[in-house]
C-alpha cells in the first residue's frame, strides 16, 4: 500500500490468490478466468459447477453472484464493494442494490490476540490501565473488535482493538485487486466504462484511512469541536493517552439505538421528535459544517435517557467544500421547486463536457424525472427514489462527481431511511429545504458579497502592484533576446498534409525535366556507345524520365 503503510509477503499473496481464484471459479466466473494469462493459473475452471443456499450458482444473477464473491472473501472485498456501492455515477442500480446487503460481521477474534495487541500497543503492562475487561464483545466487525472495559480510577470505556494480520490481508487483497484491473483493463474493454482503476484507488485510499485508528480519534476531537455547544448532542470522550494506531480508547456510552422506539418511550421520546432533531443535527454537519458521519446507520446513532442524541464510530467521515456544499444546495433546492433547468444546471456543474446533444437529451430525461413527481403531494415524495433517479443520471452520462458528495448522497438515503423507521411520515425532501435555503441565504447575504467584494477588490490591487515589475521582466528578456514564446496550432495539419504533396510533386518534376535536359545533351553530344547513331544513355534516360512522368500522372490522378 502507498506510502509504506502496509507489507506483505510474496507467499500471503501467493496465497491469497488462491483463495480468490478458487472463489471466482465456485461462483461460475469463468468468462474472466477463460482468458489468458488466467486460463494457465486455473485450467479446469469451468469443471466445477457448485451450490449456495440449496440453489445452483448458475441461477443466480451476475450482481447476485458478486456479492456472494465478496461475502466469502471476506474484510477487504466486503469494504471495498461497500465503498464501490457509494458509486453510482460508475456502478448500475442493480449491482448497488446488491452491494449494499453486504454484512461487515464476521466471528470474534480469540481474546489471547487481542491481549497480545494491548500488550504491544502499550507501553507498559495493559492490565496497570484497565481494572475490568469484558470478553464478550459488543461488535465484531471484520476490521476491527470492541469490548467494554473499566479504566483504573473508575471510567466506564470501550477498547477498539484492530484485528490481528489485518493489514498484510488488506495489502495482499490490494495487490490482487490491481492486477485483476490491470487484466480486465486489457481483456475486458467493455467494463472500462465501470472505471475500475478509479475504483481500487478510491478504495485504498480510503481503507488506509480506516486503518488508522489515530486518524479516527482526530476526527472524533474535530466532531466534539462543533458540537462544544449543543446541550442535546454527546459526543464520546476520546483518551487519547491510551489510543494507538491499532487500539482506540473512548468513552462508553449508555443508551438505546434511535430506532429502538420501545424502550425510548418510556423516557417520553418519540419518533417524531427524533427524526427531526435527530436528522437535524446530520444536515447541520453537512451545510453548516461541512464535516459529515459517512455511516449514520442505526446502530452507529444512540439516544440517552435524558433524550441526548449520540453518534458513535468515527472511522468513516466526509467532508464537503463551500463551493460543493453551494452546488449541492442548488441541485436539492431545484428538485425541491421542480425546476428543471435549475437541475439541469446544477448536474452540469458536476460533468466534464458534454456535448450539446448529450445536454439536450438530459434535459429530457430530467424532464421524465420530475414529472412523476409533479402530481404528487410533496409529502408523499419518496426521497430515496428521488435519489435513486439522481444517480441513474449520473451514470447514464458519465458524470463524475466528487467522492465525499456521492458518499453524502448515499449518507442521505440511509438518514431517510433511519428517518421514516422513526415516523413514516418524514420527508427528508421538506425537512432538508430550510436548511438548504439558509445556507443560500448565507451564501448571498451582504455580509458575505462584501467580504468577497473586499478580497475581488485585495486581488485586483495586488495584481496592478505587480504588473509593472512583471512588465520589466518581459522587456528585460525581450533586450536580452531570452523571451521564447511556445506555439501550439490546431487545425493547420490538413493544410500542412496538402504543402508536403506539392513540394513531392513538385520534387519529382524537376526531376524529370532535369533527365530529360541531360539525355539530350547526351544524344545531341553523341557520347557513346552509340546504336544506329544515337547515343544508348541519352535513349535510356529518356525511358528514366517517361516512366517517372507516368508515375507523377498517376499519383496525381490517385489524389484527384
Amino acid at each position: 500500500m502507498k506510502g509504506g503503510a502496509l507489507n506483505i509477503t510474496t507467499t500471503s499473496t501467493l496465497m491469497r490468490y488462491e483463495k480468490v481464484f478458487g472463489t471466482f471459479v465456485k461462483y461460475g466466473f469463468e468468462d474472466l478466468l477463460a482468458h489468458p494469462p488466467l486460463n494457465k493459473l486455473v485450467p479446469q475452471a469451468n469443471r466445477f459447477v457448485p451450490s449456495r443456499a440449496g440453489r445452483k450458482v448458475s441461477e443466480f444473477t451476475r450482481y447476485e453472484r458478486i456479492r456472494l464473491v465478496c461475502e466469502e472473501l471476506g474484510t477487504t472485498f466486503i469494504k471495498f464493494a461497500q465503498i464501490a456501492s457509494n458509486r453510482p455515477d460508475l456502478l448500475p442500480d442493480e449491482l448497488i442494490t446488491e452491494l449494499a446487503k453486504l454484512q461487515d460481521q464476521v466471528p470474534p477474534v480469540a481474546l489471547e490476540e487481542i491481549y497480545a495487541t494491548l500488550e504491544q500497543e502499550f507501553s507498559r503492562p495493559w492490565q496497570e490501565m484497565v481494572e475490568y475487561f469484558d470478553p464478550q464483545p459488543l461488535a465484531s466487525a471484520s476490521m476491527a473488535q470492541v469490548h467494554r472495559a473499566r479504566l483504573v480510577g473508575g471510567r466506564e470505556v470501550v477498547l477498539k482493538v484492530q484485528r490481528p494480520g489485518i493489514r498484510e490481508v488488506v495489502a495482499a487483497d490490494i495487490t490482487i485487486l490491481n492486477q485483476l484491473v490491470g487484466i480486465i483493463e486489457s481483456y475486458f474493454p467493455a467494463l472500462l466504462v465501470y472505471q475500475p482503476s478509479e475504483l481500487v484507488k478510491m478504495f485504498e485510499q480510503s481503507i488506509t484511512e480506516e486503518l488508522s485508528f489515530r486518524r479516527e480519534a482526530a476526527n472524533l476531537l474535530h466532531f466534539q469541536q462543533m458540537f462544544r455547544d449543543h446541550s442535546k448532542v454527546l459526543i464520546p470522550a476520546v483518551y487519547r493517552e491510551l489510543s494507538t494506531d491499532k487500539v482506540l480508547c473512548m468513552e462508553y456510552v449508555s443508551g438505546y439505538k434511535i430506532t429502538d422506539l420501545d424502550q425510548l418511550s418510556q423516557f417520553n421520546i418519540t419518533g417524531e421528535e427524533l427524526a427531526l432533531r435527530g436528522i437535524g443535527l446530520y444536515f447541520e454537519q453537512v451545510f453548516e459544517h461541512g464535516f459529515f458521519h459517512a455511516d449514520p446507520h442505526p446502530g452507529n446513532i444512540f439516544v440517552l435517557e435524558d433524550g441526548r442524541i449520540a453518534f458513535l464510530d468515527y472511522g468513516m467521515v466526509g467532508t464537503v467544500s463551500d463551493r460543493d456544499k453551494l452546488l449541492f444546495a442548488q441541485l436539492l433546492l431545484a428538485i425541491y421547486d421542480q425546476d428543471v433547468q435549475g437541475l439541469k444546471k446544477a448536474i452540469l456543474k458536476f460533468s466534464t463536457g458534454l456535448s450539446k446533444d448529450k445536454e439536450r437529451e438530459l434535459e429530457y430525461d430530467i424532464i421524465y424525472v420530475l414529472r412523476q413527481y409533479a402530481s404528487i403531494a410533496l409529502e408523499d415524495i419518496d426521497g430515496m427514489e428521488v435519489m435513486q433517479g439522481l444517480n441513474a443520471l449520473f451514470f447514464d452520462y458519465k458524470i463524475k462527481l466528487p467522492a465525499n458528495l456521492l458518499l453524502l448522497l448515499k449518507a442521505l438515503v440511509i438518514m431517510e431511511g433511519v428517518g421514516l423507521q422513526l415516523d413514516p411520515n418524514y420527508d427528508i425532501i421538506a425537512n432538508i429545504g430550510p436548511y438548504v435555503q439558509r445556507l443560500l441565504s448565507k451564501r448571498y447575504s451582504p455580509l458575505r458579497l462584501r467580504r468577497e467584494l473586499m478580497r475581488s477588490a485585495e486581488d485586483t490591487t495586488n495584481l496592478l502592484r505587480e504588473l509593472p515589475e512583471d512588465l520589466r521582466e518581459i522587456l528585460r528578456k525581450v533586450k536580452e533576446g531570452k523571451l521564447h514564446i511556445e506555439f501550439e496550432h490546431k487545425g493547420l495539419q490538413p493544410t500542412a498534409d496538402k504543402l508536403s504533396d506539392s513540394i513531392k510533386l513538385l520534387s519529382y518534376t524537376l526531376l524529370v525535366v532535369a533527365v530529360i535536359i541531360a539525355s539530350s545533351l547526351i544524344v545531341v553530344a553523341k557520347i557513346p556507345p552509340l546504336v544506329n547513331g544515337f547515343a544508348l544513355w541519352g535513349i535510356v534516360g529518356f525511358g528514366i524520365a517517361a516512366l517517372l512522368a507516368l508515375r507523377t500522372i498517376f499519383s496525381l490522378r490517385k489524389k484527384k
